[in-house]
């Protein structure tokens, strides 16, 4: 049976399991030992089967390309600049422990701006100086009893941000994440709004979800339910609605993920076969009209998952089972029209590559991938190795699908991308309880060049765990929540 790419690891939070209600029927919770928890209610209904086909490898035709990603896959922020970071980078601030139920601590998302850090989980969303590390205040609900279930992936140009609230109990199967307030970030953080966006009704009875995913495409906030894409301008008008194929008598064709680019939005769409799933991507553009007549399948192995990566370039993850070492995972990439471009094996000398991911509450995952509109970069190897493939740094051309080349990274490193441009990509490598370096890789020869040392925190913290985050010579390390700890680590220069 295939999994779905949301329910495929055991550690997923309960309040972003899905599954057609009624029936029961969805990915099995079996091999993972996850309780079920159905939040897709729509007891009786279902929706039209995909009936799109393609080749198995597609059209060999050119990828999207849209502006280059850099700090996370997917970003809009301009390239790095040289000297990418100060030689030593060393803790300046630590937060304070993630406490509080582990389901509901998990990491939404963060946000920066010249003055402030936001970083967003299910208890909240918490301002703080990026210098000092000083709460500088908190984000609250819009009327009692919400709490946070969605954070936009960053900013638009004018320093909006989005958030998205349920009110009740998380774990209620009736929960639904639709209460959404646009945030003014360069006005004291004040509310503009707040709207509802619920999905549409399946035959009178209500479709329901406790996340959401919500993103800024030019001036408009897509925000996805279940069955639906909304665009909200900033005055909250309604922009466009997007609904996708519908329901039949038999199965279901639900929403799961949202990427968003400067122009181009990609939804991750589950349909049901009985007891079985399939995927499919369909894509559209800024004003939400969809692209093809069709959206593009997507092959999934049994027990693998469907990922979305980037829609700036547009791609998207197809990985085996967990427990499939030898398999390697495959990058699928996108014309411009949604179609699919090519299908890349990321295999490499030191094996598959390894895809990280980090669990987080109300959206999909990210993972440890990163993107230009030219290359992407990947690790591949055992990070507990320091002999035969320890874990290395390897680049996959995305125009041509060739594997370009492979780089050791350094014994007992667990590699994070940092940032990237046309010509280099940044790796922190290092070992979690021992100072960690900070490469340069040339985009062509996979040529290395250490340009930074970032001394070790005064406390143990697992880098695996951490998302990063680097800006204007700071870098900060986020950790999702899923295990008691500091939150946030600041590291920077030395001051003088």
């Amino acid at each position: 049976m295939t999994s779905h790419p949301h329910n495929a690891r055991s550690d997923r939070p309960h309040g972003q399991d899905r599954a057609a209600g009624g029936s029961g029927a969805g990915p099995s919770p079996a091999r993972t030992g996850t309780p079920w928890r159905g939040r897709l209610l729509a007891a009786g209904l279902g929706a039209a089967v995909l009936a799109a086909t393609v080749t198995a490898c597609g059209p060999a035709s050119t990828p999207d390309s849209g502006k280059k990603p850099t700090g996370s896959p997917g970003a809009k922020s301009p390239s790095p600049k040289r000297p990418f970071a100060p030689p030593i980078l060393e803790q300046a601030w630590k937060s304070a422990p993630v406490t509080g139920d582990l389901l509901r601590t998990r990491l939404l998302g963060s946000w920066r701006t010249d003055t402030a850090l936001y970083v967003g989980r299910g208890t909240g969303i918490t301002v703080l100086d990026p210098v000092t590390g000083k709460q500088l205040g908190t984000i609250e609900p819009p009327e009692p009893g919400l709490s946070a279930c969605g954070m936009s992936d960053g900013l638009s140009k004018d320093g909006l941000g989005a958030l998205a609230w349920l009110k009740g109990d998380p774990g209620s199967p009736t929960a639904t994440c639709d209460h959404i307030t646009l945030i003014d970030t360069r006005n004291h953080n004040t509310a503009r709004w707040t709207a509802t966006v619920s999905a549409e009704p399946l035959g009178g009875k209500p479709l329901t979800d406790d996340t959401t995913r919500l993103g800024f495409t030019g001036d408009v906030l897509a925000v996805m339910t279940g069955n639906t894409v909304v665009g909200l301008r900033t005055d909250k008008t309604t922009a466009w609605t997007w609904k996708n194929p519908g329901v039949g008598p038999d199965t279901y064709v639900l929403n799961w993920d949202m990427a968003i680019g400067p122009d181009r939005i990609a939804v991750l769409l589950g349909t049901e076969h009985g007891a079985t799933w399939t995927y499919d991507i369909a894509t559209l553009d800024e004003n939400g009209k969809q692209l093809s007549a069709m959206p593009a399948p997507m092959p999934t192995p049994k027990d693998g998952s469907i990922d979305l990566v980037s829609a700036a370039p547009m791609t998207a993850l197809v990985r085996p089972d967990s427990f499939d070492h030898t398999t390697p995972p495959e990058l699928v990439t996108f014309t411009r029209e949604g179609a699919v471009a090519r299908r890349i094996k990321l295999a490499t000398q030191a094996g598959p590559a390894t895809i990280g991911q980090f669990n987080l509450l109300g959206r999909a995952e990210k993972h440890n991938v990163q993107l230009t509109d030219t290359t992407a970069y990947v690790a591949a190897g055992d990070s507990l190795s320091t002999v035969g493939a320890p874990t290395q740094v390897a680049a996959f051309d995305l125009a041509s699908g060739t594997h370009r080349w492979t780089r050791p990274v350094g014994e007992a490193a667990q590699p994070r991308f940092v940032g990237a441009d046309d010509d280099t990509v940044y790796v922190l490598g290092g070992k979690s309880i021992a100072d960690m370096e900070l490469y340069a890789y040339s985009a062509k020869t996979g040529d290395r060049t250490k340009i930074s040392t970032v001394k070790a925190p005064d406390s143990l913290f697992m880098l695996s765990s951490a998302i990063t985050d680097y800006a204007s010579g700071s870098l900060a390390t986020i950790t999702t929540g899923s295990s008691p700890g500091p939150g946030i680590f600041m590291f920077r220069a030395p001051s003088s």
